[in-house]
């Protein structure tokens, strides 16, 4: 009778990537939720102030090769995390100081930060997983992308019932989490990107 061994365990130091990647979602999805309304029916902000968040995007992933190669490996996963707090941040100093310009800039945080995230995390979690948990790794994560309705249903709720001060509040409050689990993790230790196993 052929026996076979149990699977290997995940590696423990995943497990804080992986809290951190689920916060990550939530607070996307929640901010996702209460800024453009925040953006346009506080101060009148159009199209152009809700594009700021594709041309983060776009922005980040053009740039993410020279970043790259200037910037600590541990900082650059970093990066993501803290523009997701100066994003929030940024959105909560309209309701003070309504600005299209500062929205937009928020919105180019949330876009550019979350793509340096992507590529950042996505590099680590496949240079240092061993093959044969990888599919399994990369599964927790894809499971960390259906927070987003999740995220996206918060942030309705608490917008509808405490108004969207709070929501931005929370969504502040949920990226600091992030950010706060990234920055005391080893990954800040990495000078570069790890080697494949």
């Amino acid at each position: 009778m052929h026996t076979t061994s149990p699977p290997p365990a995940l590696p423990r130091r995943f497990n804080r990537l992986a809290w951190s990647n689920l916060a990550a979602q939530s607070a996307e999805q929640v901010g996702l939720a209460a800024a453009p309304i925040v953006a346009v029916l506080v101060f009148g902000a159009g199209g152009a102030t809700l594009a700021a968040l594709g041309v983060g995007m776009v922005g980040g992933a053009l740039l993410a090769p020279r970043i790259t190669r200037v910037v600590p490996f541990g900082a650059l996963v970093a990066i993501g995390p803290l523009a997701g707090v100066c994003s929030a941040l940024a959105m909560l100093a309209t309701l003070q100081f309504p600005s299209a310009l500062l929205a937009a800039f928020s919105f180019f945080l949330l876009g550019a930060g979350p793509v340096l995230w992507v590529i950042s995390t996505g590099t680590l979690r496949q240079s240092v997983t061993p093959p044969q948990l990888l599919g399994r790794v990369s599964a927790m994560f894809t499971l960390a992308q259906g927070s987003r309705p999740i995220g996206a249903l918060i942030g309705a709720l608490i917008g509808g019932v405490y108004g969207a001060e709070a929501c931005l509040a929370a969504v502040a409050a949920v990226f600091v989490i992030q950010a706060s689990l990234i920055l005391v993790s080893p990954v800040m230790n990495l000078t570069r990107q790890p080697g494949y196993v």
